[in-house]
């Protein structure tokens, strides 16, 4: 079973009347192809929960985005840095993906802050700005996944 209509409860939770069909269509469908991010996520809620947290905050769901001084891409502000181009910007697919791998990373490489990694790089682990954005997008997340329910919208 798809998550689309969790994703799109969840993002219109967030951001009501928009039309959020073409992002959260390239979040449930990549959610809905690759492996959990967590443990025990059969239904794949909790994956697609942290996808729309980061989401919201790092763009509001604007797919094209553009942030850091036109060094971040797309709705998931994917940096240079970690192979983020302009063509992010109208590929809601690529975006989705490269989010997507770039939280796995970040998961494995920092359980403590598990989007401190995501947030700041090789040094998000320590860093205390980075620390505060994961434990932001991961309360979101959990927000999201106790309170959204498919017919909310």
């Amino acid at each position: 079973m798809s998550v689309l209509p969790f994703v799109l409860a969840a993002m219109t939770q967030l951001a009501p009347g928009r039309d959020h069909s073409e992002l959260g269509g390239a979040i449930a469908r990549a959610v809905d192809s690759n492996k959990p991010l967590f443990a025990k996520d059969e239904d794949r809620r909790r994956t697609a929960a942290l996808l729309v947290a980061v989401a919201y905050r790092e763009s509001t769901f604007i797919a094209d985005a553009v942030g850091d001084k036109g060094q971040s891409f797309c709705a998931f502000q994917i940096h240079r840095s970690a192979g983020g181009t302009p063509a992010l910007l109208t590929d809601a697919d690529a975006c989705v993906q490269s989010g997507l791998s770039m939280l796995r990373t970040s998961l494995r490489i920092c359980p403590s802050y598990p989007v401190a990694w995501y947030a700041s790089g090789p040094n998000g682990c320590t860093n205390s700005r980075a620390q505060r954005i994961s434990r932001d997008r991961m309360n979101l997340a959990a927000y999201l996944f106790g309170q959204v329910k498919v017919g909310n919208v």
